[in-house]
């Protein structure tokens, strides 16, 4: 029977409820007595009335009664009420790791931090004589102070060797991704379940440390070492495949790297039959800290330097930002954040040892930049972020003509105070394909701002590129700006893109006969092959230039990555590889969280994927791309009227787009709201009469209302004008009921 706010149980005061699991509900009350809060759990009415339920129930307040640690939430008595048992435990203060990783993956050093505890914890247990097997992110509580606490011993048994699990009623519950549940069975969590469990094999302490791995593999990447869309696809993967461990990031030492394929062996002989020998392995690293993980000593993040001018100098400051971050991103075994990540930060008065930690950086740089008439002061500042005290600082007053030497001048010096660390040359190994004209110059860092924000800006972006090329035609940074512009008129169905993407090639090509080292330029033309001339041996190629000139390019990564998974060239594995390590190089750029999340859109993984465009729009909320993914994700779930709620916000951001038009009308198709799907249709073919409309937007929404002849016309218009999109008509939803058109394969001929 629940227990009512304010009815009390022996010398405890009901508070609140505070959750419910699966055999008990948990609530929030006060020790009349000691006046302290504390957590009561009881049975569910159902559960109170089974006498096994009742004796597992009594044997987690006898075990827990029996550890005495830190990290293992404690028990302090047990009540009964009418014939019911109460268990009354220290009240944690905090989420448990499942709801903390609901916002993304712990900083490393959290991770660390975190798996010693959770080790210590289990550590305890099985030195008492128990294994606790229900260990999971749910049953780990992350208090406020950074202590770990472990609960939930209900499943918990005592460990006299091996033992057979002989019945589902001592199984673990059978859940996955969120809550996929089977009847019946009601104790524990497939996710995190050791093969030895799975398959109903004898247990012992080390189908501990299985759910062990998992749960530190899951607070380092973000997401489950093991997944799958039935129970039966996850322990399938669970027995047959190894976790991606591609999607680890960067900052994860390669020794706790090394410890979780031990700890995720499939037999259970070859992980490590002790937990205390991985909690000192951890510690030794910890220990170590700085030491144990040598690249984060070379790697630095440039946040935006704070503009002290007029708010139409903005610009201009975040421009001195990029040029001191790209003249450190030429330094040799230098790991530069990526620009839009440590762009995330612009505005945000963020603790530097909180962004290093987020970036995965031992350096940050941050700035003021003033300029009055011609004369410039600009500031700097280098922290280390892992205590926050100041390394170096410096102030440069300069004429404004001088503005491109004082970057240089900075760079450099940033470089020279690293160099003790990095313990090799670090003079930047290429000039900066730039001008020593100030206006355009400025021109170009104008077009960049608008260029990025994407839409209507674009035009006006074009307008300060073309300019700053009109001023010093050998600007190969503003002709690559302007070629990529061209490029985005024609994907995003602005222009025709038989008239946009002759130009952008043009422009990319002068770009790198001034400078063959602007990867941007090389993206661009990579782009162009792909989805416009679909010469896809030459894209591939010019994409291999790209990385080669800047391995951590997200944009190259995981354009590539989705328009490669869109034809069939990439597997399921090897496309989400790529994306997850766009994002781990990139890890705030909104952008490639999109990419990303429409990856693994195509591979099927829909929640993930709208994990993944939740996650960028909450990076990016202006943004119109990040909330065409976010509706784009639960229209291909099959969440429709989830989506269709998303379509205000979308038009918001992007006016009626034929993106989110179309989009729109599709989703309304799927829905079976036939008659608002042709209405959506209608009224892109009325605008296609006196603007550009993308021939594959018609096709798909005329599909969704049933006017499959007219799909496959508009499908035969796309093929022909070599829009884009077309590509998309392979793998992407929407696209079926055309795909089962007899003549598609014939019309297609011409695109792959």
């Amino acid at each position: 029977m629940p227990l009512a706010p304010g009815s009390h149980l022996g010398p405890y005061e009901i508070v609140a409820p505070l959750g419910r699991g699966g055999m008990g509900e948990v609530y929030r009350a006060r020790d009349m007595r000691l006046g302290r809060e504390v957590a009561i759990k009881s049975l569910t009415a159902e559960f109170s009335r089974d006498p096994e339920r009742l004796a597992r129930f009594r044997r987690e307040a006898q075990t827990l009664a029996a550890l005495n640690h830190p990290n293992i939430a404690a028990i302090y008595g047990l009540e009964e009420a009418g014939e019911v048992p109460h268990l009354v435990l220290e009240l944690v203060h905090g989420d448990t790791l499942a709801e903390r990783l609901k916002r993304g993956p712990l900083p490393p050093r959290e991770a660390l931090a975190l798996a010693i505890q959770v080790a210590a914890a289990i550590e305890a247990a099985h030195e008492r004589g128990v294994v606790h097997r229900d260990l999971k992110p749910g049953n780990v509580m992350i208090a406020g102070s950074g202590t770990v606490k472990v609960l939930d011993f209900g499943l918990a048994k005592a460990d006299q060797g091996p033992t057979v699990i002989g019945d589902l009623s001592e199984s673990p519950t059978i859940a996955v991704q969120p809550a996929a549940t089977v009847p019946g069975v009601i104790l524990g969590t497939a996710a995190y379940m050791s093969p030895e469990q799975a398959r109903g094999l004898p247990v012992d302490r080390r189908s501990d440390v299985w759910p062990f791995g998992c749960l530190v593999f899951e607070a380092y990447a973000g997401r489950p070492a093991f997944t799958g869309a039935t129970v039966s696809d996850l322990i399938a993967r669970i027995l047959e495949r190894e976790p991606d461990w591609s999607v680890l990031p960067a900052g994860a030492p390669p020794r706790v790297r090394e410890i979780l394929r031990r700890c995720l062996k499939k037999e259970a002989e070859a992980r490590p039959r002790d937990i205390r020998d991985v909690r000192l392995e951890l510690e030794d690293i910890a220990s170590g800290g700085r030491q144990a993980d040598a690249t984060r000593e070379k790697s630095i993040a440039v946040l935006p330097f704070e503009n002290q001018s007029g708010p139409d100098d903005e610009y201009f400051a975040d421009g001195v930002t990029d040029e001191i971050l790209n003249a450190l991103a030429q330094v040799e075994g230098l790991r530069v954040a990526a620009r839009t990540s440590c762009f995330a930060f612009k505005g945000r008065r963020e603790d530097l040892r909180l962004v290093g930690e987020r970036l995965d950086v031992a350096t940050v740089i941050e700035g003021t930049v003033r300029r009055s008439g011609s004369h410039l002061r600009i500031t700097v500042q280098m922290v280390n972020a892992a205590d926050g005290y100041q390394l170096w600082s410096q102030r440069y007053d300069r004429e404004l003509t001088d503005v491109f030497a004082v970057q240089d001048e900075i760079a450099n010096a940033i470089a020279s105070r690293l160099r003790g660390t990095m313990g090799a040359e670090s003079d930047r190994s290429r000039a900066r394909s730039g001008t020593r004209d100030l206006e355009a110059y400025e021109l170009l860092l104008r077009g960049r701002a608008l260029q990025s924000k994407r839409g209507r800006f674009i035009p006006q972006a074009i307008a300060c590129f073309e300019r700053a090329v009109a001023l010093d035609p050998g600007y190969a940074e503003a002709l690559a700006w302007l070629a990529d512009s061209y490029r985005l008129l024609g994907i995003f169905g602005v222009a025709p893109p038989n008239v946009e993407m002759p130009k952008a090639r043009d422009l990319a090509e002068r770009a790198l006969r001034l400078d063959p080292g602007l990867a941007e330029a090389w993206v661009t033309l990579a782009s162009i092959e792909e989805v416009y001339e679909h010469n896809y041996a030459k894209s591939d190629e010019l994409y291999e230039r790209a990385l080669a000139a800047e391995p951590r390019n997200s944009r190259a990564r995981a354009q590539r990555a989705l328009w490669r998974a869109v034809r069939g060239a990439l597997s399921e594995e090897e496309g989400l590889a790529e994306v997850r390590r766009s994002v781990e190089d990139d890890p705030l750029n909104a952008w490639v969280g999109g990419m990303c999340s429409q990856v693994l859109g195509v591979a099927g993984l829909h929640e993930e994927s709208i994990a993944e465009a939740e996650r960028s729009l909450e990076l990016d909320p202006d943004s119109f791309y990040s909330h065409w993914n976010v509706m784009r994700a639960h229209a291909w779930a099959g969440h429709y009227e989830r989506a269709i709620q998303e379509a205000p916000a979308l038009f918001s951001a992007s006016g009626r787009h034929q993106w989110a038009l179309g989009l729109l009308g599709c989703t309304y198709g799927r829905s079976s709201h036939t008659e608002l799907a042709r209405a959506c249709h209608d009224e892109l073919e009325a605008r296609s009469r006196h603007e550009f409309i993308a021939p594959s937007w018609l096709a798909v929404t005329a599909a969704s209302c049933g006017l499959l002849e007219q799909a496959i016309q508009w499908t035969e218009r796309a093929v022909a004008g070599r829009d884009p999109l077309i590509l998309w008509a392979r793998s992407f939803p929407f696209w079926e009921r055309i795909r089962e058109h007899p003549r598609f394969e014939e019309v297609m001929r011409g695109a792959w």
